[in-house]
């Protein structure tokens, strides 16, 4: 598996384990909300930004899209 794809998956994994812990969800529920609502697929398709960010910051911008998106926590 190419190293780029490696690093998506840690990447989208350790940012679900931190929205996980802000909201007090499991990890499989929260990347099925997460998912439900796109957000995997924004942290994926825009890696190359998002991953330089601030974790705390980009949870929160995930929170706000999957908001955006219908979303309810």
């Amino acid at each position: 598996m190419p190293e780029l794809t490696l690093n998506k998956i840690r990447f989208v994994a350790m940012i679900v384990a931190l929205f996980a812990k802000k909201h007090k969800y499991s990890e499989p529920v929260t990347f099925q909300y997460i998912s439900r609502y796109g957000g995997n697929k924004l942290l994926v398709n825009h890696y190359g930004y998002i991953h330089t960010q601030d974790y705390d910051q980009v949870v929160n911008d995930l929170d706000e899209y999957c908001h955006r998106q219908g979303g309810v926590l």
